[in-house]
């Protein structure tokens, strides 16, 4: 369905997967180029159209062999952004 009001990021982000991991992306350590949630909505959008919404949610908060077993989600709090962001790219790739 198309939204004539669509969401901004962080409430499309928060749709996703939900307020406690977003709240950790946003507390999560300020790197000087970017924050852990700029780069959560990156992820995102990378792999948006490969996937629904529910799938998107399960590779974002489950652990993951690429990620050495921890959550994308857990990794971008980290501070990790390359190697979630290589990691979404070959899930992405992996679907299509």
């Amino acid at each position: 369905m198309y939204r004539d009001d669509p969401l901004d990021d962080e409430a499309e982000l928060r749709n996703i997967i939900g307020d406690a991991p977003v709240d950790a992306l946003i507390d999560a350590h300020v790197d000087d180029q970017r924050t852990a949630l700029d780069a959560a909505l990156d992820v995102l959008r990378v792999v948006q159209g490969w996937a629904d919404d529910a799938s998107i949610r399960t590779w974002l908060l489950s652990p993951q062999q690429r990620l050495s077993g921890n959550t994308p989600v857990d990794m971008l709090v980290a501070g990790t952004f390359d190697d979630v962001e290589d990691a979404a790219r070959a899930w992405a790739a992996a679907r299509g």
